[in-house]
């Protein structure tokens, strides 16, 4: 592997792609909250079991589906990482590698998805407020391992053989 990417690029990178990330966020909600005033008049109720799925179907997925192709095709890099001036590279370069990064990168977002539509539903049970704060434990990890690791790679990088670096 290359030398990897500095600590304060990647933090910066990763503020850029979070920003593109609320922007998204943003506009889906205006979307959604125009499609259900005119088409409903309100927001509908919906059960538990479609709450994930509205959640995971119209957050997660298309994000993790987009970073993943970013990374995998040139100029192999989000949009924040292009910016820094980062690129991901492979030891064995293919989409179900970069989508396996991406999915294990982002699984605390929908950990804490799941919490915390489950507490609503469910009058926040100790077991899941402690699953969905899992997804905090494993965001640490995950960032501890960028941090203290000499090649800064997590786990999403250990299992796939990819990689941060400078361009």
């Amino acid at each position: 592997m290359k030398n990897p990417a500095a600590n304060k690029t990647r933090l910066i990178a990763l503020a850029i792609d979070y920003i593109a990330i609320v922007i998204y966020l943003c506009l889906l909600f205006i979307t959604m909250m125009l499609l259900y005033l005119i088409l409903f008049e309100d927001i509908p109720e919906f059960s538990e079991m479609n709450a994930h799925l509205i959640s995971f179907v119209t957050t997660v997925l298309p994000v993790v589906l987009c970073f993943s192709i970013m990374e995998y095709k040139f100029p192999y890099g989000t949009v924040g990482k292009r910016k820094m001036n980062l690129k991901v590279i492979f030891s064995r370069h293919t989409y179900l590698h970069s989508l396996i990064r991406n999915t294990v990168k982002f699984l605390p977002w929908q950990i804490g998805h799941t919490g915390v539509i489950a507490g609503i539903y469910r009058d926040y049970s100790m077991s899941w407020f402690m699953f969905g704060n899992s997804g905090i434990l494993l965001l640490l990890i995950l960032a501890g391992m960028m941090i203290l690791r000499k090649d800064r790679r997590h786990l999403g990088d250990m299992g796939t053989g990819t990689q941060v670096v400078e361009r």
